[in-house]
């Protein structure tokens, strides 16, 4: 890891308020693992220990472990592995456990194996065009694609995920070939859109505010049901005749489903109040997400429904991981 990576890890955790505390000053209360499976400073990171701070303060001793590796996949093996008792959970996208089963043949775990405890916050996906492109608007976009074959390609922050099948299934309902240009990690995608030698970049819409208000890059849709009033003047997909192009990834919390019910139920009860303080929610509106607080039930309803919807997404796009 360079200096500037390391300053700027420093410089979120002095922003959110996560920088360790000593053991001793947590020598009590409830011990808490929280696992994340995506790099310290990242979004899910910084949520994590937000969350973790709220739980301090009602009586957990909260340590916070970064499980990196296969997508967030590791956390969730340590997850399994551990003792059912309430006293580890893992913090990850929704997509990890709805998406993953379709896009993974040997995925280790499904929904089954794991209890959902709450959600937290949820964001939606966006698509982006840079100076690679003439066009301003997504119908821009489909004609150039039209007249200028070869040419029209996207980037993502990887194979497999929500961003993938997002630019999946816009290609095929424009009828133009859209073709997919996959990246490890986001940041090296954003940085081709802007040179202009990737013409889109679809990822998550928070990644993308500041550089359309900058006039950098232009969003061209997103995919919620309605316009945002921090961006009033980016129209949705749905609007545009995309009505399958709603979608919206969320960060939920989950433990074993082996973990008795009267421990699932405290965690619950806690995690919900938790997402609930002033303070995580300033730290989600920092990250560009929105406050999205729902219980055990609900968020396992959501998840059981965003199984079935990619299921079929998944199959036409003949896509499947490599292991």
């Amino acid at each position: 890891m360079n200096l500037p990576r390391r300053t700027l890890l420093l410089s979120l955790a002095l922003t959110f308020g996560v920088v360790a505390l000593p053991t001793t000053a947590m020598a009590n209360g409830k011990p808490l693992k929280i696992l994340v499976g995506y790099p310290a400073g990242g979004a899910v990171d910084v949520v994590a220990r937000q969350l973790g701070e709220e739980l301090r303060s009602a009586g957990y001793n909260v340590v916070v472990d970064n499980k990196t590796g296969a997508g967030g996949q590791l956390a969730v093996a340590a997850l399994l592995q551990a003792p059912a008792d309430g006293a580890t959970v893992v913090v990850m996208p929704g997509d990890n456990v709805s998406l993953y089963p379709h896009v993974y043949p040997n995925l280790k775990y499904s929904l089954a194996d794991l209890a959902p405890l709450a959600t937290l916050s949820s964001f939606h996906f966006g698509l982006a065009l840079g100076p690679g492109t003439p066009a301003k608007t997504w119908p821009e976009f489909v004609n150039w694609a039209k007249t200028n074959p070869g040419k029209a390609s996207y980037g993502t922050p990887g194979a497999g995920t929500g961003m993938h099948f997002l630019g999946v299934m816009l290609g095929r309902q424009a009828n133009i070939d859209f073709l997919h240009v996959p990246y490890r990690g986001g940041a090296a995608a954003l940085i081709d859109v802007l040179g202009g030698s990737l013409p889109a970049l679809a990822t998550t819409l928070p990644n993308l505010v500041k550089h359309h208000q900058s006039g950098r890059l232009r969003i061209v849709g997103f995919t919620g049901e309605q316009r945002m009033p921090k961006l009033p003047e980016v129209p949705t997909f749905k609007e545009q005749g995309h009505p399958d192009a709603v979608l919206t990834e969320v960060f939920a919390v989950f433990a074993s489903a082996a973990t008795p019910a009267a421990v699932q139920a405290e965690l619950e009860a806690a995690l919900m109040k938790a997402a609930r303080q002033p303070r995580m929610i300033e730290a989600l509106d920092k990250l560009e997400f929105d406050s999205l607080v729902l219980d055990a039930k609900t968020t396992r309803s959501r998840l059981e429904a965003d199984i079935r919807r990619w299921g079929p997404v998944v199959k036409e796009s003949g896509y499947t991981a490599k292991e």
